[in-house]
């Protein structure tokens, strides 16, 4: 019997309704992370090249304390070897340091504090650089309220003095700065490589809930696919019962009709014998008796063929080859259509069971033959190997419609004859191969059997015509 499906629980109802929440869930937070993310990313853009103006501003101050000691170092020497070579080094250094404070106060707009601090810085440097130039020019270094030359030299110290007092308060406030934008940087790396591992765990979670979805998913399909095959087993075997009730039943209303109503026509066609002797041939009843039986013999042939029809007492006596013979000499006469027959000689005989299913394979092909082919010519081969045994029906008809051909190489019904003989042949693991077009149609069964041993010679090879 068919299996029943397995109920719809209220867990397989919540299913999606869980899955399709847990995948909205999931796109949520990977949505987040990735803005996170993002976020991060721009933030530690910006605070690197934060830092690296701060290298920067940090680098031209070093600079800047390097050119005032180089141009004080040179003024030095020019005192002691009044060297003129000196004076044009000690005007380029001067240009040098100007320029660098310039470019300092450029890059510390944002920093109002240094801003002030370089301010002043430019305005002792250009006072120092005059200092020198006038002292360079001139044999007195300082200006018409100098008292002596010491007084001279203490100005001078003291400028340099406050000057790298000015460049250290300086430095220490980059220092400072550079060392809070550090901070802010490691703290944004930190973030990002805490929403890295969220984001991998988040996705490793969802790769592991998928792969579980998926595995349950395969399990239910997989039981799924085991219901429909037993399912499909039981099918195979309701229909084979079927066919076989169908056999049975064929048989015993083919012996009924044989045993009973043929007995019935006998007695009936007696009695009408009897009367017609009796009565005389002149009179009006001998003619009408004379017709009951004609028409008693017709009824009697008649029954006599649709009981061999529906189970030929052939098959059963003589074998298939014989009931082959028999059904193509019946359709030729009925169809009128001629029928080549070629069968191969078989040293025993098959198995009832084979011969059963394709004497009605033979059957259902040329009814099908009679009735919708309109065909001028049948052949019939029977091959027999060591492995199996191969009826081939071909005429030259119009052809299967595409429709139900199509549906039968698909695996669906293709008309209840097709389905029928199908359903036959797989219950003995046997094949049906049918090939049509608007030239005819070839419908070739396969049975396995090992007790089909073939003969070098064909039994028969003839052609049956109509009539």
């Amino acid at each position: 019997m068919p299996v029943d499906p397995q109920p719809v629980t209220a867990s397989a109802v919540r299913m999606p309704t869980v899955r399709l929440g847990s995948m909205m869930l999931a796109m949520v937070l990977l949505g987040a992370t990735g803005v996170i993310g993002l976020a991060t990313v721009q933030k530690m853009k910006n605070s690197r090249e934060w830092v690296l103006h701060t290298y920067l501003v940090r680098g031209l101050l070093k600079d800047l304390r390097s050119d005032i000691a180089e141009s004080h170092a040179n003024f030095d020497l020019y005192q002691l070897s009044r060297n003129p070579e000196e004076v044009h080094d000690l005007e380029k250094q001067s240009q040098r340091q100007l320029g660098i404070v310039e470019q300092l106060l450029h890059l510390t707009v944002d920093n109002p504090p240094q801003q002030e601090n370089l301010m002043q810085l430019r305005r002792v440097v250009f006072e120092d650089l005059q200092q020198l130039r006038d002292c360079v020019s001139a044999s007195a270094c300082m200006g018409a309220g100098a008292a002596s030359d010491n007084d001279k030299l203490a100005a001078i110290v003291a400028r340099r003095r406050s000057m790298t007092a000015m460049l250290t308060v300086m430095e220490e406030e980059e220092g400072h700065l550079l060392d809070e934008r550090l901070k802010v940087l490691d703290r944004l790396f930190t973030r990002m490589v805490i929403t890295l591992i969220g984001s991998f765990v988040l996705a490793l979670v969802l790769l592991l809930y998928n792969v579980n979805l998926l595995n349950r998913e395969i399990q239910r399909r997989k039981e799924q696919e085991w219901v429909e095959k037993k399912n499909a087993e039981s099918y195979r075997m309701l229909s084979a019962r079927i066919l076989e009730l169908q056999d049975v039943e064929r048989r015993k209303i083919a012996r009924e009709l044989h045993d009973s109503v043929g007995q019935f026509l006998a007695g009936l066609k007696l009695n009408l014998g009897r009367l017609q002797r009796r009565e005389d041939p002149s009179s009006p009843n001998y003619q009408l008796l004379v017709e009951s039986l004609e028409v008693t013999d017709r009824a009697i042939l008649e029954v006599r063929t649709i009981s061999h029809l529906l189970h030929p007492p052939l098959l059963d006596e003589l074998g298939f080859h014989a009931a082959v013979r028999w059904y193509s000499e019946g359709f030729a006469k009925r169809s009128g259509v001629p029928v080549e027959l070629r069968l191969a000689e078989v040293v025993e005989r098959l198995p009832k069971e084979v011969e059963l299913v394709l004497f009605r394979v033979l059957q259902e092909s040329l009814t099908n033959v009679h009735r919708h082919a309109n065909a001028k010519h049948v052949s019939i081969e029977v091959h027999c190997t060591d492995v199996d045994v191969t009826l081939l029906v071909a005429d030259d008809g119009k052809g299967i419609k595409f429709e139900t051909l199509q549906n039968f190489h698909a695996g669906q019904a293709g008309g209840i004859g097709l389905a029928g003989m199908r359903e036959r042949l797989a219950e003995l693991r046997g094949t049906l191969d049918v090939d049509s077009g608007p030239t005819g149609t070839q419908i070739r069964a396969r049975v396995p059997t090992r007790e089909c041993t073939p003969e070098d010679s064909l039994a028969e090879d003839l052609t049956i015509a109509p009539g």
